[in-house]
């Protein structure tokens, strides 16, 4: 026979109202007295109807997660910290890839809304301004993981991007480069744009040429990676070092150096950024831009769920620190 809320109820001793506000999480019960409910839920093993639960509640415990390229490693580890942050508190995640598609961006929101999840985390373009404002002026909770964009009411974790193409610039320049090229990710988004801006202030405050033969658009893939690179080895005036906007395209510029028959970093050094899995285990190891994936995913599923609990009103706008990591494809030129 199924347990009911009643049963547990009569089993501890208490009112069903009391059963109710110590499975809703509501703050307003003895300790004692929810560890001795909990404690009888477990043992009886009461498993409530979501489904019903949430039509009188108006929630699911469901939260989306939209994602624009769950193929990029960078994504699944994010993902990670998502899932298991939500899982703790009771919620499920439908996650949602964009394949880098505003039109798939809008639909996957529709989608979300239409399962009737009690919030949303999103990855979304600094450039699509009007989805940004549509989601500042809904009920629904949503969080992005972005550059903080401070002219609209959405929390956002992210990281400081102008910071940490600087680092990584100026880690090259220290080890002698005059001549620094980059491939940009896809300046649609603005962790491209202010990766790009870091970059720039980086080679003109150490007064060395900004070449814009040097300096070309990818868009985080590795096959992008390769051919920019490409191209910039085709110059007569060739970069000793170069700078990719992630380590997707960091690996296609080791396949379009070795194919031209260079090594790494004897004539060419290579930093990448975010630190994914296989930048570690290539070789050379890939000198990159460490960017902490899974506490991304973790706060920001945490603050999507103060905010649908009702914990906080307030917006939050989180930067995590980002550190280099120094590998053997970049060195001291002699």
């Amino acid at each position: 026979m199924r347990v009911t809320i009643k049963d547990i109820a009569k089993e501890a001793g208490v009112s069903v109202t009391t059963v109710s506000r110590v499975l809703n999480d509501k703050p307003d019960v003895n300790i004692e007295t929810k560890k001795k409910i909990k404690k009888i839920i477990d043992k009886m093993g009461y498993n409530p109807n979501g489904v019903a639960r949430g039509l009188v509640l108006n929630k699911t415990n469901t939260i989306g997660l939209i994602v624009p390229d769950i193929s990029n490693p960078f994504f699944p580890e994010v993902a990670r910290g998502v899932e298991h942050t939500a899982k703790r508190q009771g919620y499920s995640v439908i996650l949602c890839d964009t394949d880098n598609n505003r039109d798939e961006e809008r639909q996957a929101i529709n989608l979300l809304r239409n399962k009737r999840v009690d919030g949303i985390v999103i990855f979304l373009s600094l450039s699509d301004k009007e989805l940004l404002k549509e989601l500042e002026q809904r009920i629904l909770p949503v969080v992005q993981i972005a550059d903080n964009i401070s002219s609209y009411k959405i929390s956002s974790v992210s990281i400081d991007n102008i910071k940490s193409a600087i680092t990584a610039t100026e880690h090259l320049i220290q080890l002698g480069h005059k001549k620094i090229g980059h491939i940009t990710g896809d300046l649609k988004t603005s962790s491209a744009k202010n990766r790009l801006l870091g970059f720039k202030r980086a080679i003109l405050s150490a007064d060395l040429r900004y070449n814009e033969k040097w300096v070309l658009e990818g868009d985080y893939s590795r096959e992008s990676g390769f051919k920019q690179m490409f191209k910039i080895l085709s110059l007569d005036d060739k970069p000793t070092s170069i700078f990719t906007s992630n380590d997707l395209m960091a690996l296609g510029a080791y396949e379009a150096i070795l194919d031209n028959g260079l090594n790494i970093p004897e004539d060419i050094s290579v930093i990448g950024h975010d630190n994914i899995d296989i930048s570690k285990l290539i070789r050379p190891g890939l000198t990159t831009i460490h960017q902490p994936k899974y506490s991304t995913g973790e706060l920001a599923a945490q603050i999507l769920i103060n905010e649908i609990k009702g914990k906080t009103n307030k917006k939050e706008a989180k930067i995590l620190d980002t550190r280099l990591v120094i590998r053997n494809s970049t060195r001291k030129l002699i």
